[in-house]
């Protein structure tokens, strides 16, 4: 990312618009803004920050953003006010333009200007960017994922900061900062993230893969193997059952032909025919009244719960004004009464009553939907009166006509042992007749348990195939699930697989980067350092700088400033070597570890000495294609002007200006 122009509005210490083009390149990359103490550097910096990300202002009275001259002058015009940040920058192959905003609204009832609060709700932002290539624009709606995209808000402190930052880089405290940096910048943070959203993964499909349903699969086969085989007896049974059913049925209409055809039995058996097919025919009809009973109760038994409604709804229909029109006049009605003259008791209709007809005609046309509808439902109800009614009768007449068909039922038995007692009596004396007499009465008791045996099987038969069914079906979800399981067991297979691959990939990575950045820290660092002392990074990137006998040192602040230095040089360096490197692949912008990063500092120079100050004065332009330095006059003459004047690319002086009426304000003006 190389920074282009910042335009600043009335923010904080800045009056009116102020301008600042930027330096870049190989040969004059250095921006020098020259400020004395309390004329807004570090205001500056923070203005190029909140441009970006919008946050609190890391300053005293972080919440007085707008300008106080502007504040003081619209408020006697009595106009509205805006602060903003607008920042042009390029970024592979890309030219953005960021603006954002914050307004002040007039208030005419107070006489005053409502100032919101820096809050990212109250802010007006807008991105565009434009590929350089094609001179197409787009405009950005997720401008915090653009910009975190560029230049993440955690990175931001290793390009916008000053001296007492670097100090701090250089201490035990930032070393976890240090690491997460570095894993951001050089691509690490992509395996760490791809590794975790597998270890998810992973867990996920174990616990998915971990059900069992195979087990649960060969329990249903085995029921149904079981239920299979019980059918099959059952149906073998019922053909047995079958089978003894219409021997004794052909048994029994040969002994019935037999006692028909016997002079002492054929009278007794005629009468015992009979009585037979009227008991059959009785039971048929007792039968039907019951079937007619149950249809009856399924479709009106509800009727039987309606008393309670009709109760309810006649009490609140009796509450009705009692001076009301009648519920029930139709609003056919009295245009019929009318049109023939004549009153329901056959009266002519005379002057007087065709008025009072008229009027009430009129209440009734006029009559609200609500009441309108409360007589559709007292008419409803009322047929719910009648059809209960008739519930009831039809009820008591189907349960009284079956009681009468049970009585004509053992009326009809009665006569029929009583028959069957007779044939036995007159037969007694003959041998073959009594015979036949009671294997007749023993194959009818084998008749009616075979029938019985009959019905039984059947229903277990059918219970079974339901049964079946419901396992089938089951099984069917279960033969799913267990493809599902196969394919992620694959899926599992081909997660740790490619787990393990990325964390391999990682470590040899990570290996590479501190290889590379620790030789890049210690070139800086000798460059940077006038002592020799020897620095290197650990596994964790935790920078070591100790003595010539290996032993730990306590670094002063310039020391330490230096130290931080080296490390912030080392990697805007390694990135912008790796962006080299890419140059001509087609790769992904996610994917592409190559950038190119400004250094944005304030004070850089202030706790060096001035060996110190010429060797990062000198060294300083090295290490990023952009460098904008907020300096005073004391940090920057002498050997930093001499050092690194002939790579100035751009030259601007801070003014500050103080006025009795409005206080202080500053403005940047560019030196030539």
């Amino acid at each position: 990312m190389i920074l282009k122009q910042v335009i600043i509005e009335n923010f904080r210490q800045y009056y009116g618009q102020n301008t600042i083009e930027f330096a870049h390149g190989s040969s004059k990359n250095v921006t020098v803004i020259h400020g004395e103490n309390g004329s807004g550097k570090t205001a500056l910096l923070t203005a190029l920050i909140w441009g970006f990300y919008g946050r609190e202002l890391k300053l005293p009275n972080p919440e007085s953003i707008f300008n106080n001259k502007a504040v003081q002058e619209n408020t006697n015009n009595k106009n509205d006010l805006i602060t903003a940040v607008q920042i042009k920058f390029e970024h592979n192959d890309y030219e953005y333009e960021l603006r954002r905003m914050l307004y002040a609204k007039f208030d005419s009832e107070h006489n005053m200007l409502n100032l919101p609060k820096n809050k990212t709700i109250n802010q007006k932002v807008e991105l565009t960017k434009r590929n350089v290539a094609t001179n197409q624009s787009t405009k950005i709606r997720d401008i915090s994922y653009e910009i975190n995209r560029i230049l993440p808000y955690k990175l931001h402190t290793f390009f916008f900061f000053d001296g007492e930052r670097m100090d701090h880089l250089g201490k035990k405290e930032a070393y976890s900062e240090i690491r997460d940096s570095i894993k951001r910048m050089m691509g690490l943070e992509l395996f760490d993230n791809s590794i975790e959203h597998l270890s998810k993964t992973i867990i996920k499909l174990r616990d998915e893969v971990s059900k069992n349903v195979k087990s649960e699969l060969s329990d249903k086969y085995l029921r149904i193997n079981q239920l299979e085989d019980e059918k099959i007896k059952k149906k073998q049974q019922l053909t047995e059952t079958r089978q003894e059913l219409s021997a004794a049925q052909s048994e029994l209409k040969s002994i019935e032909n037999a006692l028909r055809n016997g002079e002492e039995t054929r009278t007794f058996q005629v009468t015992r025919d009979h009585l037979v097919e009227s008991i059959k025919e009785t039971k048929n009809a007792f039968d039907e009244k019951l079937n007619e009973l149950r249809i009856l109760l399924s479709r009106s038994s509800h009727l039987a719960f309606s008393t309670l409604p009709m109760k309810r709804f006649q009490r609140i229909a009796s509450t009705n004004d009692q001076d009301s029109i009648e519920k029930l006049i139709h609003p056919d009605l009295i245009p019929f009464l009318m049109s023939k003259g004549k009153c329901l008791c056959g009266q002519e209709l005379e002057t007087t009553s065709i008025a009072s007809l008229e009027k009430v005609q009129q209440e009734v046309l006029n009559l609200s939907s609500s009441k309108n509808e409360m007589d559709q439902l007292y008419f409803r109800l009322s047929g719910w009166e009648v059809a209960r009614s008739h519930f009831y009768t039809e009820i008591r007449r189907l349960v009284s006509e079956r009681e009468e068909l049970r009585e004509n039922l053992r009326g009809l038995e009665d006569e029929l042992r009583e028959i069957e007692e007779r044939m036995k009596a007159s037969s007694r004396n003959i041998e073959n007749s009594s015979n036949l007499i009671e294997r007749e009465s023993s194959i009818r008791t084998a008749i009616v348990k075979a029938e019985a045996a009959i019905e039984s099987l059947l229903r277990s038969i059918e219970e079974i195939s339901k049964e079946e069914e419901l396992l089938n079906k089951e099984v069917s979800k279960l033969t799913k699930a267990e493809e599902r399981q196969l394919k992620l067991q694959l899926a599992l297979e081909s997660a740790t697989k490619v787990k393990n691959t990325l964390i391999g990939l990682l470590k040899l990575r990570e290996s590479q980067v501190k290889t590379e950045l620790e030789e890049k820290i210690k070139l800086t660092y000798s460059q940077l350092l006038r002592k020799d002392y020897p620095i290197s990074l650990t596994d964790n990137y935790e920078l070591l700088v100790s003595d010539v006998n290996g032993g730990s040192i306590g670094l002063s602040q310039g020391e330490s400033q230096i130290t931080s230095l080296a490390f912030i040089g080392a990697i805007v360096d390694l990135t912008r070597e790796y962006k080299d490197k890419e140059k001509g692949h087609a790769l992904d912008e996610d994917l592409k570890l190559g950038n190119i990063f400004p250094l944005v500092m304030d004070s850089p120079f202030g706790a060096l000495d001035a060996d110190h100050r010429s060797r990062v004065a000198i060294n300083l332009p090295k290490l990023s294609d952009q460098i904008v330095v907020i300096v005073s006059t004391s940090q920057w003459r002498g050997e930093v002007d001499e050092a690194i004047n002939h790579r100035i690319g751009k030259s601007y002086k801070l003014l500050n200006h103080t006025n009795e009426g409005t206080g202080e304000y500053t403005e940047i003006m560019e030196v030539m």
